[in-house]
């Protein structure tokens, strides 16, 4: 029997109300609260659950006899927390509050739950009515945007480099953002288009709004109009209740549209209308409903090319078109290249949890012998790949292999400094050890001992040295010597590494 549903209470008024209330059966009652569209549980003075109704079982995973004689506790996802879930509220007092349940599959579920104290006749609380709402779908909504929001403030974010290249489009961000103008962002991919659009967003006074993001590419055709504008019910198979389009969401906001080239012909014309009149219907519906959504679009396509082929309309090429930006190629802002990778670098050591290694001039030059076709989302894969294998130890990158001007593939190496020794020092690049003795022989004329000779030069001992050249089997080439070297060494013939050594031929540079 429920609470309150006594043979005592069934004859006398209770806080004024009739007894005529009291005089169904217990089923009338059970069959109200399982009609209700939140679930419902009875708690008694030891707060268990004395009662729960069908849509308490389907929020939590349990049947009903699972949770008879247990305590709210059993959801808890957080042990340490209170078992009736009441705070510091008193039991005495109606309550609310939020709190992420464990089902029973172990998922974890975001609850609203309201607790009601009853009481007896005496007045004396004889435990609690708890109602309970799904939130997920509410919480998912607010976490994302209190991530999108985090990620935003940061102003122009992950758009790391100091190059006049980089400097160029931020400066035209900062110009447009505070404007309405409908921005196009043009850009090889990777190349980072996107943070480009998020920076708009969060410069702009949409800013306490949302940055809607739909990549073109990845929408079959016939879901297009259903995508950007929503649909009713039955408008068509599969539309088993209402949509909400991508122009509805991003209303007050900005709607960013990546390979915007990819939207189909047909469509084109509504999309033009959209930012003609600001107005579209959903799929199936007669109603027209009114938005107010800044456009941001981004493409790796020549759209004035695809336009004057007939294949993107030129109407709309101009509309989408007001303020172009172009992002530069990671090629094309070598300098930037240096921030990029200790950027990538310290993000992959906290994400794997390993020490940050130390990123050298060397490795920078490195990088920066090769084109990057894929641009910063390739640079971003090299380094995490390369602190994959790193284990924490020194960093080594495996750059891909590339066409040569030939055709043929070859592949990139270690970028030489024309400006020091590094490249001499033994414990850097052991990997080229024998190029490195080599170079530094003929630079001394194959001279090893002394404070003009090779081991000097390479800061080692010179029988250190006599034995790595007996090891790696180093010959003089026959002819090399000139008489003038079996004399001391002037300090000047080794300021410019680059500088033509004695054993060269006039016009042939340093390999060094």
């Amino acid at each position: 029997m429920l609470p309150g549903m006594n043979e005592a209470s069934a004859t006398p008024a209770v806080n004024g109300i009739a007894p005529v209330l009291f005089d169904r059966p217990e089923t009338f009652y059970r069959a109200a609260l399982e009609s209700l569209s939140e679930g419902v549980m009875v708690l008694d003075d030891d707060c268990r659950i004395i009662y729960a109704n069908r849509l308490v079982s389907e929020i939590t995973g349990y049947a009903p006899e699972e949770l008879l004689g247990q305590t709210p506790g059993l959801l808890k996802a957080d042990p340490d927390a209170s078992s009736c879930g009441a705070g510091a509220a008193s039991n005495d007092e109606p309550h609310q509050f939020e709190f992420e349940m464990k089902r029973k599959d172990g998922r974890l579920h975001w609850i609203h739950v309201r607790s009601t104290p009853y009481r007896s006749e005496g007045g004396a609380v004889g435990g609690r009515v708890v109602a309970l709402s799904c939130i997920a779908r509410q919480k998912n909504l607010e976490f994302e945007n209190e991530f999108l929001q985090d990620e935003f403030r940061a102003g122009f974010g992950d758009m790391i480099g100091q190059s006049p290249a980089l400097q160029k489009v931020l400066s035209q961000i900062a110009t447009v953002a505070p404007t309405e103008a409908n921005v196009l962002i043009l850009g090889e991919s990777g190349t980072g288009k996107e943070l480009v659009a998020r920076a708009i967003h969060d410069l702009s006074a949409r800013k306490d709004r949302s940055l809607v993001r739909v990549n073109c590419a990845s929408i079959p055709k016939e879901l297009f109009e259903s995508e950007f504008f929503g649909h009713v019910r039955g408008a068509f198979t599969g539309a088993i209740k209402d949509r909400v389009g991508r122009f509805e969401l991003a209303d007050g906001g900005t709607l960013f549209l990546d390979e915007v080239g990819e939207i189909p012909p047909d469509l084109q014309s509504k999309l033009l209308r959209v930012l003609q009149e600001s107005q579209f219907e959903r799929v199936g519906d007669e109603r027209t409903r009114t938005v107010d959504v800044r456009l941001v679009t981004a493409t790796n396509r020549d759209l004035l090319a695809e336009a004057r082929a007939g294949r993107f309309r030129l109407d709309l090429y101009y509309r989408l078109s007001v303020f172009p930006i172009e992002v530069p190629p990671l090629r094309e802002r070598l300098e930037d290249i240096g921030p990029l990778a200790g950027h990538f670098i310290q993000q992959a050591a906290r994400r794997l949890g390993v020490p940050r290694p130390r990123l050298t001039e060397v490795h920078v030059r490195e990088l920066r012998t090769y084109d990057w076709p894929g641009n910063v989302r390739e640079l971003q894969n090299v380094i995490e790949r390369a602190m994959i294998l790193a284990k924490g130890a020194k960093l080594h990158f495996e750059l891909p292999h590339r066409a040569g001007r030939d055709g043929s593939l070859v592949r990139s190496q270690p970028a030489h400094d024309p400006h020091g020794e590094e490249e001499l020092s033994l414990d850097e690049l052991a990997v080229r050890e024998r190029e490195i003795l080599t170079a530094a022989l003929r630079r001394t004329n194959w001279k090893i001992y002394g404070a003009d000779g090779a081991a000097a030069l390479l800061r080692i001992k010179p029988t250190t040295l006599a034995s790595k050249i007996k090891r790696l089997n180093l010959r003089e080439p026959a002819g090399t010597r000139l008489p003038s070297a079996r004399l001391p060494a002037r300090q000047s013939d080794f300021a410019d590494p680059c500088k033509p050594a004695p054993t060269l031929r006039t016009g042939q540079r340093c390999a060094l």
